[in-house]
């Protein structure tokens, strides 16, 4: 089964032009991607990598839990969390650009994604319609 590419597709028309991804949305992708094509699935569905919001990169490890992954950074609002739990067949280009905003804009209203003591690694915060939309209107498709 061939897998298509979502990062050239068109804007939406009436909306503005699409958000180009940045490198770091490239590379964020390009990381993600490669754990899901090189690792089997049952292996790879409960861990975690932390993505460095600044860059996009990883410290190249794969983590049994958000707590272990949270705990290994310097900073815990340096990094977004991913869980392969939900992505399995990998990702886009354009949907980390997405989630790399979202996270950044989290952390910048002073809300906390990550709890290092929580045995969970902290609750999840959920992208609600109305900001996907918000985003979207932004040129985030």
């Amino acid at each position: 089964m061939a897998r298509r590419d979502f990062a050239n597709l068109p804007a939406i028309p009436g909306l503005p032009l699409a958000v180009t991804p940045s490198d770091a949305a490239r590379r964020a992708a390009d990381i993600i991607n490669g754990y899901v094509a090189f690792i089997p699935r049952d292996e790879l569905k409960h861990k975690y990598v932390a993505i460095r919001l600044a860059d996009g990169g990883s410290d190249g490890n794969l983590y049994d839990s958000k707590r272990d992954a949270v705990r290994h950074q310097l900073d815990e609002k340096l990094c977004a969390y991913v869980s392969f739990a939900g992505i399995p067949a990998g990702t886009n280009n354009r949907e980390m650009e997405l989630f790399l905003k979202f996270n950044r804009d989290v952390y910048d209203a002073g809300i906390h994604l990550t709890d290092p003591d929580d045995h969970r690694g902290g609750r999840e915060v959920l992208m609600t319609t109305r900001l996907r939309d918000y985003y979207r209107g932004q040129g985030y498709v």
